[in-house]
């Protein structure tokens, strides 16, 4: 061996004697046959291995590769990563795996070295090769299908629990004003009318409270989830929120007493009740001291007259001294004028009158104060001079207010002793209700203490506020103009806009329940508007300038509610309906355009299985499209496609959809009765629909007779309820909330028994009716005040059976018993000819006068004047007294027929006064006639000038419109030139993008081919490798 070769270990090569190595004479074990000849026989005795083993290798396993092993979290249904879980989701990872081929190999290896030296083949084969690969393939299929077997049924057991769990799932909305409790099929077990709720609002909340913490506060209480309903929070200050909870009237009183005060995270809960569960209504504001009555006058004062040389340096004084701070007074200054109607000899035109001046003030402090040397005090006439002081005034006062109102008054407090600058005094009257306060308020009206008139201040108390945008205001004008001359008693019913220039304020107060009732709905229904059906998500962001095209274009408002998704419209009946097309229009051309979302890996299978297949058979085949590469997928037709593909997204990432068995493949559809396509959706029941039947007959219901809403298998003969899951996954928002309120139609209208809607016209309240045999009782509508009786169900009647009520409110009833009874008085009552009111006669003569003013004769029921009646008794009747004290019995009809003469004759003497009024009308007429024709003859010139005037504002509009026109061009050219730099920005970037694809796609290709290379490179240096017994 040479000296410049490495030296040996003397371990014989492995890869010499196979001819694969490449070392030549560096390789460091030994390349001579003798050397491996000598270690030869070793080849019959197993290697032992650094671990104490004798096969030969190593224990140590290789490691397993990405998706080898099997997921157990998939094989249950459990597992949330998809495609980023590590290990294998594929039912043939989930075999079991055969024993290492690696040690198989190696211990047949080790077996033929033990026969055979080099590690030759055996010469023993085995007999059937055939049989045992078949036995082996039987095997895997055989495990194969027990493992899809049980995937599947997880899966369905999955499923079922699913169905089981969202059947048993309820809800709690709020419908006009009632409180519903929704099941599966959206039944309602549980309905709380709006005249046995009340609203509780809950302030003082941090900011990050959520509902469900609220909802938890209520029930920790004991209140049922189904006595309630959270309506919202609102933000009432930096660092805090109201919470608004609609609940059971009783039940809701108690908790409110028990809530305020108590602490909840770290803040003090103020807790208020109001009758008012409208949604979209006026909020009720509290009245502060609606049981107090203020009063106020003026403290007793005197007034000077200050003399001048002349009027100019008068009037000079009067600019300098009105409105000054005198002895703590604002003094009033004017010129010095003669009283009307009178005229008074050497009358000084050149002097000033000074009022509101303290009864304390002397001759020399007015000199000094006016800068003149000639000064008088005017006297007070009447009774005026009699009250010098603030005390006697109001005792006056309050003997009046006590003699008014005996025992009412609570406290009165009396004026402090200083005015105001204005020289006014406040007393204060505290009673125990408003009513007492207003019987005060009316006695006191128009009173005056010494010539000195009072003024009373009673805060109305019912108040009721809603704030609405001067958008809607400026398109409901002439509505809001046409409610507000609707009110004819501004006593009774008060209503104010006040329009300050961004939000419009309208504010409704009054005394009066039933008026102010009345109004406050008619108030609600204008601002609440009118739905559109439709909708799309981009009309729900703020200044979409669509909305203000409505306006600009229709003259109509038009807002989005997100949280409902539905769109409202205001303004007149032709604005309306110019918005609706207009809206229909932009919803038609948003559905037109398409939503492209990117899906999550673990999502491609889910659609690529079903997904696709049931967005196809629901919009239609041109209406879906998905690149695989990319894993975008794009529908068209508006927010309904968005929200199936929405409902595919959610349902792919949950991974909980169940997996339909073999023997339901071939189903029918029980609403088409055609085979289910690929697109099925299973029921809890277990039958299959179509998703784009199931989608209409979930969509169709409201508009049909279907609820609840059911299953249709087996001939309609099913009958298990639909759960609410499942009908929130087919239909957005706000159709879902429209089918809501279909179903609480829909069951009120089926128990018309037990329900009523409130008689006030366009409230839309229920109330309970009561049961047979129960004591009747007076309810009050949360929204209209309105109360009615819940046994007749007519207006609540006091103190009066509902049979007395009934009789009190038929007028053709009363007057039969009237009848009757004045016939069973024996012709000792009957009626006035001129107003028909009962008169009895006990004494005296037969001249009887009717609080009416008519002078009857008590015979023929005649109508005569004072000095005609006595006449016609002694020429009619021959005496003005009867026979007897008391006439006799008179036949009812003869009695009737009197009366009826008797109204004969008024209506005459109506009929000639009203001939009189035409005569009087006709002769006003015709001097309008003459005043036309004087103007007439003025008309040409008047018309020339309307005509100049209607040239001017022709000019002045056309003027307008070009230059709105010039203002459009420009909007259109600037939309344009940013649609343009758009588009290139959108071509530049999807280039961009493009050029990073390809780049992407070299380099995985790059790297695809790297690795290839270097795996053949590992294959071909594995070929060569044996088992060697070192």
């Amino acid at each position: 061996m040479s000296t410049n070769s490495p030296a040996h270990n003397g371990k014989p090569c492995r890869l010499h004697r196979q001819g694969h190595c490449h070392w030549g004479t560096r390789c460091k074990f030994s390349h001579d046959v003798a050397v491996q000849n000598s270690n030869s026989t070793l080849l019959n005795q197993p290697s032992i291995s650094a671990n104490g083993t004798t096969d030969g290798t190593s224990d140590a396993r290789p490691r397993p590769k990405r998706g080898e092993m099997p997921c157990h979290a998939w094989k249950a249904g459990t597992c949330t990563k998809g495609l980023k879980c590590w290990f294998g989701h594929d039912i043939e990872a989930q075999k079991p795996r055969p024993e290492n081929a690696r040690t198989n190999k190696q211990e047949i290896t080790t077996q033929s070295s033990s026969s055979q030296p080099y590690g030759g083949r055996t010469d023993k084969l085995p007999e059937h090769p055939q049989a045992e690969r078949a036995q082996a393939q039987e095997a895997e299929t055989a495990a194969t299908a027990a493992a899809r077997g049980r995937v599947r049924q997880c899966a369905l057991e999955r499923a079922r629990e699913t169905a089981r769990e969202e059947a048993a799932r309820t809800m709690t909305q709020v419908v006009l004003g009632s409180i519903v409790t929704y099941s599966a099929g959206l039944n309602i077990p549980s309905l709380l009318t709006g005249f046995e709720t009340c609203t509780l609002h809950v302030k003082n909340l941090p900011l990050n409270v959520k509902e469900d913490e609220i909802r938890a506060l209520f029930t920790e209480q004991g209140m049922d989830v189904e006595r309630f309903h959270v309506i919202g929070t609102k933000k009432v200050s930096s660092d805090k929120l109201e919470a608004r909870i609609v609940t059971d009237a009783d039940a809701g009183r108690d908790l409110a007493a028990s809530l305020d005060g108590i602490e909840f995270k770290d803040e003090m809960l103020a807790v208020e009740v109001s009758s008012n569960n409208t949604l979209e209504g006026m909020s009720a504001t509290t009245s502060r001291d609606s049981e107090v009555l203020n009063i106020s006058w003026r403290s007793p004062s005197v007034r000077y007259v200050a003399e001048y040389v002349d009027i100019p340096t008068a009037s000079a004084k009067v600019q300098e001294l009105n409105r000054r701070i005198y002895a703590s007074r604002r003094v009033k200054v004017e010129m010095n004028t003669q009283p009307p109607g009178r005229f008074i000899p050497d009358f000084q035109f050149n002097a000033i009158k000074i009022s509101n001046l303290p009864t304390s003030v002397t001759d020399e402090e007015v000199i000094a104060f006016t800068g003149s040397s000639s000064v008088r005090q005017l006297r007070a006439g009447g009774l005026r001079g009699l009250i010098t002081s603030v005390e006697q005034v109001s005792r006056m006062v309050h003997d009046d207010i006590e003699r008014a109102v005996p025992t009412a008054l609570k406290q009165f407090d009396q004026p402090s002793g200083t005015p105001t600058l204005d020289g006014v005094v406040f007393a204060r009257a505290h009673f125990s209700s408003w009513d007492e306060a207003h019987v005060a308020y009316t006695s006191l009206s128009d009173k005056r203490y010494g010539n000195q008139p009072i003024w009373l201040r009673l805060p109305d108390p019912m108040h009721f506020t809603i704030t609405i945008p001067s958008e809607q205001y400026a398109a409901q004008k002439a509505q809001w103009d046409a409610l507000l001359s609707s009110i004819k008693d501004r006593k009774a019913c008060m209503l104010n806009v006040h329009d300050p220039g961004n939000v419009v304020r309208v504010r409704l107060a009054g005394s009066v329940k039933e008026a102010i009732g009345a109004m406050k709905v008619r108030v609600e229904n204008l601002a609440r508007g009118e739905i559109v059906e439709g909708w799309h998500r981009s009309l729900g962001f703020p200044n979409n300038p669509f909305f203000r095209r409505v306006f600009v274009e229709t003259g109509a408002s038009l807002r989005a509610d997100w949280k409902r998704q539905s769109l409202k419209v205001y303004g007149g009946t032709r604005a309306v309906d110019l918005a609706r097309d207009l809206i229909k229009t932009e919803l038609e051309r948003l559905a037109s355009m398409d939503y492209t979302i990117t899906l999550a890996r673990q999502s491609v299978g889910f659609f690529v299985r079903e997904g696709i297949p049931q967005l196809k058979e629901t919009l239609g085949e041109n209406n879906v499209r998905f690149a695989m590469a990319t894993r975008k997928i794009t529908v068209t037709g508006g927010e309904e496609a968005r929200h199936a593909l929405g409902r595919l997204v959610a349902l792919s990432l949950n991974g909980n959809h169940a997996l339909l068995d073999a023997s339901q493949d071939d189903q029918t559809c029980p609403i088409c009765y055609d085979t289910v396509s690929s697109a099925p959706h299973q029921l809890g029941c277990g039958h299959v629909y179509c998703v784009a039947c199931l989608r209409h007959f979930l969509s169709s219901a409201s508009e049909s007779d279907q609820l609840p809403l059911t299953c249709l298998g087996d001939e309609a003969r099913c009958r298990v309820p639909i759960p609410i899951p499942t009908i929130q996954q087919f239909l957005p928002p706000a159709p879902f909330n429209r089918l809501l309120e279909a179903a609480f139609d829909s069951y009120v209208s089926k128990h018309p028994e037990e329900f009523k809607f409130c008689k006030t016209p366009d409230c839309t309240q229920i109330y309970r009716s009561g049961r047979a045999r129960e004591p009747a009782k007076a309810l009050h509508c949360p929204s209209c005040f309105a109360a009615v009786c819940n046994a007749c169900n007519e207006d609540a009647h006091e103190g009066m059976t509902c049979q007395e009520s009934r009789l009190h409110r038929d007028p053709a009833e009363q007057d039969r018993l009237n009848d009757a009874w004045i016939a069973s008085q024996g012709g000792r009552v009957k009626k006035c000819p001129r107003c028909s009111v009962p008169i009895e006669k006990t004494e005296g003569c037969n001249h009887m006068t009717c609080r009416c003013g008519a002078h009857i004769c008590w015979r023929c029921m005649g109508i005569f004047t004072g000095e005609t009646i006595y006449p016609h008794m002694n020429n009619a009747h021959g005496g003005v007294y009867d026979l007897a004290p008391v006439p006799e019995p008179v036949d009812i009809e003869e009695q009737r027929q009197l009366l009826r003469q008797a109204e004969l004759r008024y209506a005459a003497q109506v009929e000639e006064r009203q001939r009189q009024v035409r005569e009087r009308v006709q002769r006003v007429q015709q001097g309008q006639l003459q005043l036309e024709r004087d103007r007439t003859q003025e008309a040409p010139q008047r018309a020339e000038q309307e005509r100049q005037e209607r040239v001017r504002q022709f000019h002045e509009r056309v003027r307008l419109v070009r230059q709105e026109q010039l203002e459009r061009d420009r909007a259109q050219e600037a939309v344009q030139r940013t649609e343009q730099v758009r588009r290139q920005e959108e071509r530049e970037r999807l280039h961009r993008l493009a050029r990073e694809r390809l780049q992407q796609e070299e380099r995985e290709r790059q790297w695809q081919q790297q690795r290839y290379r270097e795996r053949e490179r590992a294959e071909r240096a594995n070929q060569g490798w044996g088992c060697t017994i070192m």
